[in-house]
């Protein structure tokens, strides 16, 4: 190959991919094709109503080629259609045939990767490693083949919504896949279907990445010290909601985080301290559901820590429909799992003096009524030594903080003070646009 083999190209542009081969001395003419690495195309997954020729709104080369010694070079074009919807990557097979010294036929496959996205929008893999500098952290490397496999895990979802697996796949089900299966298992979920102005609409690529990080329980995944390959894939479609109508954007992303590194920090605090904070508010719903706590608070262990009894943090079935604060982390990554508490918190804005009310807990205070999510969330809490902290109110943009958290890790009691900036409105992150059904889960 030379140059890269994954592009990234925008709606009405052309992708192409330059192969050069190294010929021995007597080898004889070696064919190539381009091949879809997709499971509709090699018929391993049933894709009703798919057309299965090609990825949506790419053109790829159909025609057979041939590379000899004294022409050992070829580019393969790709033509992306203006009205593409951004999403993938996609992957293709560069399949090359030819005969060994012996006459042996042998075949031998080089992957190719496309994306498509728009320009001066900003990519998953870009936002994701966005913050993981914020908070001093070593990026993330991209591996195609699982952001590929991402794709195919959104693409499932997406066409089986409602009837689809959260993290995983029924292989009986069109468009499942054993590669989309393993991706659904590694990763952060979202669903976002919306319509604006009656027409379909699709939020940017950011956007999960950064729906991710406003929601707690994500968060945590994404902004793990020890993770150092990852990929994240995309797909967008309009079509039908179950139990909506039709004329909807589809948009399903999936984030396999493959760890792999051994990235340690004594702990993690969310807004980072000292640093200007890219986004004010938590809207939406998450799973487990991270306010369930506040509005149930004599359902734990024990209670959360409230500033102010009474008040509404989401409309009794975990959705967040008026906005509050974005949540506060503290991750502590004991060597084996710990119980936490949070003693005292306080968020207070330094121009007045103001205090935003928090609902804030640990392990010992968390509590939500379905079983398998509260397990999951107790067990990261555990886990990750860690607590969270939800302002009632959006975060002002602009102000200034300072934050306090007295917690109990163990027997160990800690407290932590430190101050962030939020930035001015117009360089905060987009998140979500009203009116919209969006979903997330967290592994």
């Amino acid at each position: 190959m030379v140059g890269e083999g994954y592009q990234t190209v925008a709606p009405g542009e052309t992708a192409t991919y330059t192969l050069r081969l190294s010929f021995r001395e007597g080898a004889g003419p070696v064919t190539l094709r381009v091949a879809l690495a997709d499971p509709c195309a090699k018929g391993t997954s049933y894709c009703p109503g798919w057309d299965s020729t090609r990825y949506p709104g790419v053109e790829h080369p159909r025609e057979t080629l041939t590379l000899t010694p004294g022409t050992p070079e070829v580019s393969l074009a790709f033509q992306v259609a203006s009205d593409a919807l951004p999403q993938g990557p996609f992957k293709y097979e560069v399949v090359l045939t030819g005969q060994d010294a012996s006459g042996k036929t042998v075949e031998e496959v080089v992957p190719l990767y496309l994306k498509i996205l728009p320009p001066g929008e900003r990519s998953g893999m870009e936002a994701w490693n966005f913050w993981r500098s914020y908070l001093g952290l070593s990026p993330v490397r991209e591996d195609p083949e699982w952001s590929f496999w991402a794709w195919l895990h959104s693409r499932y979802m997406a066409m089986n919504y409602p009837n689809n697996l959260p993290h995983d796949e029924d292989l009986s089900q069109p468009f499942a896949s054993p590669e989309g299966q393993q991706a659904g298992r590694k990763g952060n979920e979202w669903g976002y279907f919306s319509r604006r102005s009656g027409q379909p609409y699709w939020p940017p690529e950011e956007s999960p990445i950064n729906g991710w990080i406003a929601a707690p329980f994500h968060r945590f995944n994404m902004i793990a010290p020890r993770a150092t390959n990852g990929g994240f894939g995309i797909y967008k479609d309009a079509g039908p909601v179950p139990g909506y109508g039709d004329g909807y954007g589809r948009s399903w992303a999936n984030l396999p985080n493959l760890y792999g590194g051994t990235g340690s920090v004594p702990y993690l605090l969310f807004p980072a301290p000292d640093r200007e904070l890219a986004l004010e508010r938590y809207q939406g719903r998450e799973n487990p559901n991270p306010t369930a706590p506040c509005m149930n608070p004599d359902n734990s262990p024990k209670r959360p820590f409230l500033t102010q009894e009474g008040l509404t943090w989401d409309d009794g079935t975990g959705v967040v429909r008026t906005p509050i604060g974005l949540p506060l982390t503290l991750q502590t990554f004991p060597a084996s799992p710990v119980d936490t508490e949070v003693l005292e918190g306080r968020l207070t804005r330094l121009s007045d003096g103001s205090l935003n009310p928090l609902c804030a807990y640990g392990s010992l205070q968390y509590w939500e009524e379905r079983d398998s999510w509260r397990e999951k969330a107790l067990k990261i809490l555990r886990g990750q030594g860690a607590v969270i902290a939800f302002p009632h109110e959006p975060l002002t943009p602009g102000a200034e903080y300072e934050a306090y958290l007295k917690v109990r890790l163990g027997s160990e009691v800690r407290e932590f003070t430190w101050r962030f900036r939020v930035a001015s409105q117009g360089n905060l992150r987009p998140l979500r646009v009203e009116p919209a059904h969006e979903f997330w889960e967290v592994r």
